[in-house]
């Protein structure tokens, strides 16, 4: 699904290796480029998203199929990133949506992450819960479990772009 924000930004799906660069450069920049590949990236459930203006990754994010600690099934968003001149503009908001489309129309049921603290409010503006205390990510910071529900749309997930934007 094609989105336009701004008449300039496009919201849409994207394969796994376009996210990565810059999950590691907002994310994880003290670390080698394989830590910005996570398990599950790969699967053919997962859904990547992308907002792009002219070429230029703008936003990522990601949700993969993987049960939270306390339920049998789940969705885990993860990868959620913004560059830091883009932030405030709703792309993250927009970039969330798609990936809650997509694990609904996956099946729907739990959806979770670990929340950076500085980002609760995302989460939080798209209906998500804390659960647990903050706890630390070494390297990283604090963050704090959240999860939502989503119904099951009956529909098929979104499938992957075949080509970087």
């Amino acid at each position: 699904m094609d989105e336009t924000v701004n008449g300039t930004v496009v919201v849409d799906f994207v394969a796994a290796p376009v996210t990565r660069p810059l999950r590691l450069e907002v994310l994880r920049p003290h670390r080698g480029a394989q830590a910005a590949v996570y398990p599950g990236d790969d699967d053919p459930r997962a859904g990547h998203v992308a907002a792009t203006e002219a070429g230029t990754v703008l936003a990522v994010g990601s949700v993969l199929p993987e049960a939270p600690a306390w339920a049998p099934e789940g969705w885990r968003v993860r990868g959620m990133a913004t560059r830091r001149e883009h932030r405030g503009r709703g792309l993250g908001t927009r970039v969330l949506d798609l990936l809650l489309g997509h694990a609904a129309a996956g099946g729907g049921g739990i959806v979770w992450c670990n929340a950076r603290t500085s980002a609760l409010g995302l989460y939080r503006r798209a209906g998500f819960e804390g659960r647990g205390e903050v706890f630390e990510v070494p390297e990283i910071g604090p963050h704090l479990v959240m999860w939502r529900t989503m119904a099951a749309t009956g529909g098929a997930p979104s499938p992957p772009a075949a080509t970087p934007p």
